[in-house]
């Protein structure tokens, strides 16, 4: 079977390439813990909602659930202390199995992005905290909306869905990458993915198998 050409791989952050879903999961339950009514309604929301950066949650539970809206001061002092609570433990976090040698393996290869639903002033400081400068081509974070980051990124590489692959780690990417017809690889620690015809690993040493079986790197044609 003919190999894929392969022209870049895009990425999620938070359960994908480290182990940092039970660090934020962690810090909804500290921080809900102050409205113990509501903190089973709102751990479960957040847990379906992966997609949506924690702005958003908080405002959705300062306005929605404690029908207060209007109180910036109550979401912005929320959204501040689950910074507080996780940035410097994401940055100090563990890879997931074999991610690290993963980007390794491609860096200077071919392009690869980052798509996190981290917000993105928080996210540039985790990929310096964790010294993956010049690793990524660009990092896009929060707010944003995955499937047109994928649409823009394949546009700027003058690809096609076919010839690109996000890696991901919950049903919100998989959907991202299901709309636009980009290749999905999936991450399955904990996070539900249907498992429908799609390549779902427990780790970055298989995922790398699998591309290097099934994909080339592209190679633009040079005419002399």
């Amino acid at each position: 079977m003919r190999k894929l050409s392969l022209k870049f791989i895009a990425l999620d952050l938070d359960g994908t390439l480290i182990q940092s879903n039970r660090i934020k999961d962690k810090a909804f339950e500290t921080i809900l813990g102050n409205w113990p009514e509501h903190k089973k309604t709102m751990l479960d929301w957040h847990r379906l909602k992966n997609n949506i950066d924690r702005h958003e949650k908080f405002r959705f539970f300062v306005e929605e659930i404690l029908n207060e809206k209007g109180n910036n001061v109550l979401y912005e002092n929320l959204a501040d202390k689950f910074s507080h609570l996780t940035l410097q433990a994401v940055i100090d976090c563990p890879w997931v199995e074999g991610a690290q040698e993963f980007l390794n393996y491609f860096q200077g290869k071919l392009p690869i992005y980052l798509v996190s639903a981290t917000p993105q002033n928080e996210l540039e400081k985790i990929i310096i905290g964790r010294h993956l400068g010049g690793v990524f081509k660009k990092v896009y974070g929060a707010p944003l909306n995955k499937a047109c980051v994928l649409k823009r990124i394949i546009s700027m590489e003058k690809g096609l869905p076919k010839n690109s692959i996000y890696i991901g780690d919950s049903p919100e990417d998989q959907e991202a990458a299901n709309i636009l017809g980009v290749n999905f690889i999936g991450l399955d620690p904990d996070r539900r993915l249907k498992k429908t015809g799609e390549f779902i690993f427990s780790n970055f040493k298989y995922i790398l198998e699998y591309i290097r079986e099934n994909f080339e790197l592209y190679r633009p044609i040079i005419f002399a």
